[in-house]
């Protein structure tokens, strides 16, 4: 197989330009570098890319891409490989309008699940498979294929590739976009995955909710309850971290305003704990906030009592595992 030399990104323009707003074209490209970047960092290995003159045709640009040596022709070529999976794949899964917004959280649900799985398992064979063939030679087209296909459920490379796809999408000149590796002679080492227009959105994140973590038995520190009617928030530390909260247990909550409930300094809750996230725009993880959905007991000191909800949560909880120790 020919050596891969370049990466190219093919725009196609409306009406035979070969101009492009430059202030599009490099936040696309931006976040492009942005997934080289992240895709080595998932292979535990570097590169160094280059721009190049760029040819006419729409609008081209060559990126010059190089191993950590070298020797690293085959390094090159599987990353290249991936990054061109990763940014060409449409996910079919990923609605493009809001009455599927049931079906977006369903799916964001089932890919992180999948995701904490392949990160256990799948993902770990198949990266530390590609390492490997890597180093012995070239890979095989199985090994980068599923290698892809777990750096692709990656949060960090889904919102960078949303947010090309988004500035792509609000520049109406693009009628297209392409990616392809070369060699050294311009041809095509890697065949070049063409993108339409029309299928921009369907790369673009509509919400960036994540599914919320609950916690079972997280233990909250009260510095400050709320006393009073009102959504106000509780304050507390939990994990050694203040945090602010909503009390959702409805029962905990009258108990305190009846005053059946008291705090002092030291008091701790035991509770289900309900955090709600999300993922940025470079697909990091944020908290945007806490629930406390049952509260399971109170600690003051040495003395801990146990709440109505809390054995009820409790009961049904260990009926649910004796069921399932039935199968």
């Amino acid at each position: 197989m020919a050596e891969a030399d370049r990466f190219q990104i093919h725009y196609y323009l409306a009406n035979n330009s070969h101009a492009m707003d430059a202030f599009v074209r490099n936040k696309c490209e931006a976040e492009l570098l942005a997934i080289f970047q992240e895709v080595c960092s998932t292979l535990g290995t570097s590169i160094k890319i280059e721009s190049i003159p760029f040819d006419q045709g729409g609008l081209r640009e060559y990126w010059k891409v190089y191993g950590e040596s070298s020797v690293q022709i085959n390094t090159t070529l599987a990353i290249l490989a991936i990054i061109v999976s990763v940014i060409s794949t449409t996910l079919s899964r990923i609605p493009i309008s809001d009455p599927e917004k049931d079906e977006r959280e369903k799916t964001i649900q089932e890919l992180t699940i999948e995701e904490k799985r392949l990160a256990i398992e799948e993902k770990r064979l198949a990266l530390d498979k590609l390492r490997k063939e890597m180093k012995e030679g070239q890979p095989s087209h199985e090994t980068i294929e599923k290698a892809a296909k777990a750096a692709e459920l990656n949060l960090k490379i889904q919102s960078r590739r949303s947010n090309f796809y988004k500035q792509l999408g609000a520049y109406e000149k693009v009628t297209a976009v392409g990616f392809s590796v070369l060699d050294v002679h311009d041809k095509e080492v890697v065949q070049e995955h063409f993108v339409p227009r029309a299928d921009f959105t369907k790369y673009v994140l509509i919400d960036n909710s994540l599914p919320t973590e609950t916690v079972d038995g997280a233990v909250i520190e009260i510095v400050a309850p709320v006393l009073k009617e009102g959504n106000y928030k509780w304050k507390g530390i939990y994990d050694g971290e203040a945090i602010s909260f909503s009390m959702t247990d409805a029962e905990f909550k009258n108990a305190v305003l009846q005053e059946k409930v008291a705090f002092q300094h030291g008091s701790c809750i035991n509770c289900v704990l309900h955090i709600h996230r999300k993922f940025n725009e470079i697909g990091e993880v944020e908290i945007t906030g806490y629930s406390a959905i049952t509260v399971l007991d109170k600690t003051d000191g040495g003395s801990t009592v146990e709440t109505t909800q809390g054995k009820k949560h409790r009961l049904y909880k260990k009926f649910i595992q004796n069921q399932q120790g039935l199968f």
